[in-house]
């Protein structure tokens, strides 16, 4: 190439050099060759870095095609294998260090094409490991003096591939979707089986863990998603009554073996995926049990604050209600009842408060030093899934903190739905408040 000659040379030899066969040319690739790699543990798997970019060949090069996920064209001079991460390693011109993540996909492709076959299929993924993170010394406000390459994501990674994408059917006119709805049971629940969406599903043994949906992709190929090593988690409490779409994450999952099943309209596969703790840290089986029951201690007080703030709030909106059909009907009739209302959706505003704090409506950067019982469980949550190595008198402490904020809290919830609530609730099912007026009789004279 540095006489001009742009023409992509590779040659292959099985006898040690007596004999050459060329393995590329310009039908697959464009630009002339720079370096080459045989996958080690599959020799039908190959790599070519030339310099428009990254080609890869499936069948020991007979055939190539070019990488553009991710990978720019630029001028690939060196790769290799990292053996133990199964990763492909790239270096471009000088300029950057590339890594494609677990090649491991595309060694099953390379050694059954089949699978390309299938509606979606799911490769077996690397170790997973439950990494502790740090804040690197003196890198808070690094600016521009400091560039960090992109790592890979966070948590386990697994990898799929989707024979085709998912578009939506355009909606259809009225009359063809009365047609539609009248068709048979059989029809109703095809239509049920949708594709717009991929489930995996988490397993410890024969229990069902945790549950993650995703929308599907517009295009066939290969993609990869992330599970953050976690089990389901306990709601959040709220001001309002919100429609859950995702399922909460919680407590990290101990190391162990996972069961990993994706679910695909009619279509599912599995895999198993193993989880480990952090190798750079000497953490002891009774430390990760430890850390474990209290995270999910942790995660039941949060799931009972949820469930009575839901049930005070529930409560308030009917309050609410009544208070709006009531005025409709006759203000003045039921003008004892409204009052009564209103008392009631203040004292279910303060007794939310002593869960989540008093509602704070002021903008910008607030802080609220008045403490509640989500402060509390949150707090003591965040330093006890903080310690790999077992919990201390600090996390012991913060608990009781939490326990005692918890169970007044409760006390009180209590105590208002025995006592206020019961008597407004006795008090509006004893009114005559039918929503029929009374009718006028109309004519011409």
């Amino acid at each position: 190439y540095r006489r001009y000659n742009y023409t992509p040379y590779a040659f292959r030899t099985r006898d040690y050099g007596r004999t050459w066969q060329r393995i590329v040319d310009g039908n697959d690739v464009e630009s002339y060759t720079l370096s080459i790699v045989e996958d080690p543990e599959n020799e039908n798997l190959v790599f070519l870095g030339t310099d428009d970019g990254l080609y890869l060949s499936f069948n020991a090069g007979s055939s190539w095609q070019k990488w553009t996920e991710g990978f720019p064209t630029t001028s690939t001079k060196d790769l290799v294998v990292q053996p133990r991460e199964h990763d492909l390693v790239i270096g471009t011109f000088g300029r950057a260090a590339w890594v494609l993540d677990d090649i491991r996909p595309l060694r099953k492709i390379a050694e059954d094409a089949s699978v390309l076959s299938k509606d979606i299929a799911l490769f077996e993924p690397p170790i997973a490991y439950l990494a502790a993170y740090q804040q690197p010394t003196g890198s808070r406000f690094g600016g521009d003096a400091l560039y960090n390459g992109e790592n890979r994501n966070r948590g386990a990674m697994l990898t799929y591939y989707l024979k085709e994408g998912y578009k939506p059917a355009a909606k259809k006119p009225e009359k063809e979707q009365k047609e539609k709805e009248d068709k048979s049971d059989e029809d109703a629940e095809k239509k049920e089986k949708k594709k717009d969406s991929i489930t995996f599903h988490f397993y410890k043994g024969d229990e069902l863990i945790r549950t993650l949906k995703n929308k599907t992709p517009k295009k066939a190929g290969f993609y990869r998603t992330y599970w953050f090593m976690n089990e389901k988690g306990a709601d959040r409490p709220s001001r309002k009554i919100v429609k859950r779409k995702r399922e909460p994450g919680g407590v990290s999952v101990k190391p162990g073996m996972y069961k990993v099943k994706v679910e695909y309209g009619e279509h599912t596969d599995s895999t198993m995926i193993e989880v480990k703790s952090d190798p750079r840290l000497n953490v002891s089986s009774a430390a990760i049990d430890e850390v474990y029951a209290t995270g999910k201690k942790l995660q039941d007080y949060m799931q009972t604050a949820a469930d009575a703030v839901k049930q005070l709030v529930e409560s308030k909106n009917l309050a609410n209600k009544y208070q709006s059909e009531l005025k409709k009907l006759d203000k003045e009739k039921f003008k004892e009842a409204i009052d009564n209302s209103k008392d009631l959706v203040k004292k279910i505003d303060s007794i939310v408060a002593i869960f989540l704090g008093k509602e704070d409506k002021r903008q910008g950067i607030t802080r609220n030093p008045e403490m509640n019982v989500m402060t509390r469980i949150n707090t003591a949550r965040r330093y006890v899934l903080s310690r790999k190595t077992g919990i201390t008198d600090t996390e012991r402490r913060l608990i009781r903190f939490a326990e005692t904020d918890l169970k007044s809290a409760l006390g009180e919830t209590n105590s208002f739905f025995n006592t206020d609530w019961k008597a407004y609730r006795e008090s509006i099912e004893q009114l005559e408040a039918s929503p029929f007026k009374e009718v006028k009789t109309f004519s011409l004279e």
